[in-house]
């Protein structure tokens, strides 16, 4: 059903071609004055909720009310022409809310909205530019932001700058000027055993670092790093020797609940990890102390110490730790240790007789492989397929079964040559 409304007094839903439910509503303002030319108000795009077309007509004429009411300054929302690019992506994002079949789609949408909220602040459409852009995305990845969520995020803002123009509230695009190197996703390789026995060495010389005690983690448990950076002392029971993923903290500063019901799972936990964790909790004791802080079951195990200033006075309070500065020093800390290069090389640097490199385009490991190393090693040393979905927090054995079948196809090729021999013998 294309449902199109053509009425100067209601005023006009243009339907959007191929995608059904959503509409283009403006009214004509009639003739200007000095040029005699008609006028027509900026279009504003609809989406509508209902899943039947026969709805759409009464949602349209409901929003051109609503929508009359701002052009004739009766409702308290500010005008057009003073949306700030934060308004804008907020609101586009809430029209689009029953656009997406998933959940996990819409929410992944939003991480990018709190992204461009955040970084672009109070700018006003009308007075973004494509420097302005530039700057922000150079300051983004300065802060840590990955080119990866970089890259996705300018192609969120793009089409939502792209929508204020069909809107008619900004003449251009200020990013269609802008390119932006395709990042090199690469595989998520795991480490041998050989290479993750490294990299723990690597860690534990950094033993008083959250960062390191985190990637610990990543290594002997194969969390997800949202798991990972959520995880509160509370979550760790010394005695059964287990920790508990009861939450996730993701980049937008949010804890949120794991990403699915299997996700929220107990998992047991080495020796090794258990005496790194008791170590690392003592010496958190007293960095935390230092600042006059307590240590308690709500710390974060994995703590950054954020200062707050408030009339005039210092307020010192330890939170779970943001995920673009974890990321940042872990491509440091695999370039440090030769598990990672930087492709731009910004600056080199001698610290305790060891030569540091900082710059950017980084290539190498990434903290999403421990998870692909623990299921990779374990599915090699002959753990059934259960126990490790049951450990990584799979929805599914089928999903374990469709990532590590590389590893399931060695051994298989291990049984085949245990049953020649015995067979043989």
């Amino acid at each position: 059903m294309k449902l199109q409304i053509k009425d100067s007094a209601q005023g006009y839903a243009e339907p959007v071609k191929g995608k059904p439910g959503t509409f283009r509503l403006y009214f004509s303002l009639g003739k200007d004055p000095v040029t005699g030319k008609y006028r027509r108000s900026p279009k504003k795009t609809i989406h509508c909720k209902s899943g039947n077309p026969k709805n759409w007509h009464k949602e349209c004429i409901n929003q051109l009310r609503e929508y009359r009411k701002v052009l004739e300054g009766e409702a308290d929302e500010d005008k057009n022409k003073e949306f700030t690019v934060a308004d804008y992506a907020e609101s586009f994002h809430e029209l689009r809310k029953d656009a997406f079949k998933s959940p996990l789609a819409f929410q992944r949408e939003g991480d990018y909205i709190r992204h461009i909220s955040s970084l672009f602040g109070e700018i006003r459409l009308s007075d973004l530019h494509p420097d302005d852009v530039r700057r922000v995305y150079a300051k983004a990845l300065e802060n840590g932001m990955s080119e990866s969520e970089l890259h996705g995020m300018h192609i969120k803002l793009r089409q939502i700058l792209q929508d204020a123009v069909n809107n008619e509230l900004i003449d251009r695009n200020p990013c269609s000027s802008i390119r932006l190197p395709r990042p090199v996703y690469q595989e998520r390789k795991p480490l041998t055993a050989e290479e993750a026995s490294r990299l723990l060495g690597c860690l534990l010389q950094e033993h008083e670092d959250a960062r390191a005690i985190g990637t610990v983690i990543l290594l002997e448990c194969g969390l997800r790093k949202g798991e990972m950076l959520g995880l509160k002392w509370i979550d760790y029971d010394r005695e059964k020797r287990t920790l508990s993923i009861a939450r996730q903290y993701s980049n937008d500063h949010m804890l949120r609940p794991p990403k699915s019901k299997t996700s929220r799972r107990t998992i047991a936990i080495s020796t090794r990890l258990m005496v790194v964790l008791d170590i690392w909790k003592r010496i958190q004791l007293q960095q935390l102390q230092e600042f006059g802080l307590d240590q308690t079951e709500d710390t974060p195990i994995v703590h950054s110490l954020n200062v707050r200033t408030a009339s005039s006075r210092k307020h010192v309070e330890a939170t779970h730790m943001d995920g673009h500065n974890f990321d940042r020093w872990f491509r440091d800390f695999c370039v440090d240790n030769g598990f990672g290069t930087y492709q731009n090389v910004k600056k080199r640097f001698v610290r305790n007789g060891k030569v540091h490199i900082r710059g950017d385009h980084y290539i190498g490991l990434v903290p999403h492989a421990l998870r692909h190393t623990q299921a990779t090693l374990l599915i090699g040393e002959g753990m059934d397929v259960k126990t490790v979905q049951a450990r990584l927090g799979h929805a599914s054995p089928n999903i374990t079964l469709g990532i590590y079948s590389h590893a399931i196809e060695t051994n298989d090729k291990k049984a085949a040559k245990m049953l020649d021999s015995i067979i043989s013998s």
